[in-house]
């Protein structure tokens, strides 16, 4: 799977990527095509080329930061141009104008990246290209068929413009015999440029890997984010984890998200909680943070030792689509199918399922969740189930959502600071029942009281 493909399957992936300051098309095209990393050491070379981005950018004054930027934003992909080139096509002189300029804004590049030793980031010396395409010596972001590249020229020239002036019957034969002339300099120019058409692809990468990398890095700043530790072991363990996407929305509303703590192994984790107690966003944390970390990321958390994954299996709602004509039961049971045959390959797997089969009715819904997560044993996967089911008779470790603190309460509670009385941090529960907090919820709420009342 490739980051591009990721963002349309998770949406707070998405709003992440949509946070990057990314400046060059290359840089966009080499993100989205990068692939979901199950490789500790290739993930590991990741992290170090964004560390050695911030390393470099901590010692910089805003001023530097600021030229760098510029540059950035002023560098074009001309993969395009460099293939017609190396095909023995002949380019114009916006294409020969595009690729001095490359050439011209590599070289204020590698000047603004001589302290950053990262081999990674060394770019090649293009003079002789923008010597070839600047015969003046100007290093001026033009191009045009100078004069100096033939001797005909200026005179052909000179004769074509008195021709035009006096309406001289040979006009079009001498701008014929012009054109002829300027063409040849410009095939003259993409056979001396072809053989650095290596250097030139390779030049393009660097400025691209640089780019996502100082993206990167800036985003760390941003959300506080965090480098992972990779574990081998098929375990996950997050100290004050937080979803940056629900803490944004939180402090806009000048409100705090709590961050907590999360660790998993192999034994399946059935979460439960009352309503309103965060299960749902446990899981999309979980999830996001998971590909964060394997599209080399650093993740929102104060530290963590993760294991990585072939890949994230999710059934949190967002992959259900009733549009083609499914129940949402239905739906819901075909995508966790689909989660039970990849589980049995033996692969590891991140699974995060929220209140399965919810859909249905409580006896048979809690025989399906049993029957999932004894099925879900057969394989090698880090496994979290949210439920509101008691009575599962299966192996599992029960985790729950403290949940509702009743004993601060200083205030009138309602929906708009009910959740300021709310312990979002998972305790061990060692019973076999679900909290009942539904009825309560319900008169915080403010539900009608007839209503609530024919509840008993």
């Amino acid at each position: 799977m490739n980051f591009k493909t990721a963002i349309n399957i998770n949406s707070q992936l998405k709003s992440i990527y949509q946070m990057l300051n990314i400046k060059t098309s290359m840089g966009r095209d080499m993100l989205f095509n990068s692939e979901f990393i199950c490789d500790e050491n290739s993930l590991n070379k990741t992290y170090q080329l964004i560390e050695s981005c911030q390393n470099f950018l901590d010692k910089q004054s805003s001023k530097d930061i600021h030229n760098l930027e510029c540059v950035l934003y002023d560098i074009h992909n001309i993969t395009n141009s460099i293939m017609m080139i190396d095909n023995n096509k002949v380019l114009d002189d916006v294409g020969l104008f595009e690729v001095k300029a490359f050439c011209l804004n590599c070289k204020k590049l590698k000047f603004i990246l001589r302290d950053l030793i990262d081999k990674e980031f060394v770019l090649d010396d293009f003079q002789e290209i923008i010597t070839l395409l600047d015969p003046e010596g100007l290093e001026v972001k033009q191009f045009y068929v100078y004069s100096l590249y033939n001797k005909e020229l200026s005179e052909k020239r000179k004769i074509f413009e008195q021709y035009k002036l006096n309406d001289n019957p040979d006009t079009d034969k001498i701008y014929n015999e012009l054109m002829e002339i300027e063409n040849n300099v410009r095939e003259m120019l993409c056979k001396k440029i072809k053989p650095f058409k290596d250097k030139i692809l390779k030049a393009i990468n660097t400025v691209a890997l640089l780019d996502v990398s100082i993206a990167k890095g800036e985003l760390n700043k941003l959300l506080n984010l965090t480098k992972p530790t990779i574990n081998k072991s098929l375990s996950i363990s997050y100290t004050k984890v937080f979803n940056p996407i629900v803490k944004q929305a939180l402090n806009k509303n000048g409100k705090d998200f709590q961050a907590i703590d999360i660790n998993l192994d192999s034994t399946t984790s059935l979460i439960t909680g009352a309503n309103m107690a965060g299960k749902t966003v446990i899981l999309k944390t979980l999830a996001l943070c998971q590909y964060m970390i394997q599209f080399g990321f650093f993740v929102p958390c104060e530290k963590c030792c993760v294991c990585l994954v072939n890949e994230v299996l999710t059934s949190i709602g967002d992959n259900q689509n009733e549009n083609e004509g499914l129940s949402s039961f239905a739906s819901e049971i075909l995508n966790l199918n689909d989660i039970v045959k990849k589980v049995k390959t033996k692969q590891t797997y991140l699974v995060l399922v929220d209140e399965l089969a919810r859909t249905t009715n409580p006896i048979e819904g809690v025989r399906l969740l049993n029957g999932f997560i004894k099925t879900l044993s057969m394989g090698c996967s880090l496994n979290v189930i949210t439920t509101h089911y008691s009575d599962i008779k299966v192996k599992c470790r029960r985790l729950r959502v403290k949940g509702f603190n009743k004993e601060n309460i200083s205030c009138t509670i309602d929906i708009k600071n009910l959740s300021d009385y709310i312990d979002y941090s998972l305790i061990e529960d060692t019973t076999n029942t679900t909290p009942n907090e539904a009825l309560n919820l319900c008169k915080i709420l403010g539900i009608d009281s007839c209503w609530l009342n024919n509840c008993n």
